[in-house]
């Protein structure tokens, strides 16, 4: 990744680090163990299950103690949403046109991120995980389509679990218990770009995100068992 970050994005970045961790402080009690391997510089995929409208602050949280600065791709309406629209435009999140024909841009913004060095964090499944064992559902293949056009970008799986599914969580303050896995091995995909080799890679990372599930609700199981 040879493109150089614009001023005005180190700016948006900075001031990003400082509004998302006071949010993510206020919003939830996250526990999650550091990875060594998520990269310190350069670009990075991040993959995660989907549980609740208010859990990107618990990732965000969680990427921000890697000393990375978060870029969710998030559906268009959220930019329309008193506080937390101002935070996403505020802090340069990727809006989604979910449905529309141009839904694709979005993929191509956060390309243009990853160019840039950025960490770019995706929700495969496209929508809140609705599975009565709460663990994740039927995924789309954006994550892994862009995965396989940037073969270079290390994609990390993140697993979630502690706030109830929907939105029931929302409005008051509760716990989150993160794991991140090692890397999703999408060797095998080098050079392989069509609509089957997606949905392969799709699968790859899904059963990556699933293992992190289970562990970070072993995790959580243990932190709150009494």
């Amino acid at each position: 990744m040879k493109a150089r970050k614009p001023l005005r994005l180190q700016a948006k970045d900075a001031a990003g680090f400082a509004l998302v961790w006071t949010a993510a402080k206020v919003a939830h009690r996250v526990r999650f163990t550091r990875s060594h391997d998520i990269p310190a510089k350069g670009a990075v995929i991040i993959v995660a299950n989907h549980m609740t409208m208010s859990e990107p602050l618990a990732v965000a949280r969680m990427v921000i103690g890697h000393r990375r600065f978060p870029h969710f791709l998030a559906m268009r309406e959220v930019f329309s949403w008193p506080v937390i629209g101002w935070l996403a435009r505020a802090t340069g999140q990727i809006p989604v046109s979910r449905g529309a024909s141009n839904a694709a841009a979005a993929l191509d913004e956060a390309g243009r991120r990853l160019e840039l060095g950025q960490v770019v964090v995706l929700y495969p499944e496209g929508r809140l995980t609705t599975e009565p064992d709460q663990m994740p559902g039927p995924a789309r293949t954006g994550a892994a389509r862009l995965a396989l056009r940037y073969p270079e970008v290390p994609v990390f799986p993140v697993g979630l679990w502690g706030p109830k599914q929907g939105n029931d969580h929302l409005w008051h303050r509760h716990s989150a218990h993160l794991s991140v896995g090692p890397q999703v091995d999408l060797t095998a995909f080098n050079g392989r770009t069509d609509e089957q080799d997606a949905r392969e890679a799709t699968e790859l990372i899904m059963a990556a995100i699933r293992v992190q599930v289970m562990n970070a609700r072993a995790g959580h199981a243990v932190r709150y068992a009494h």
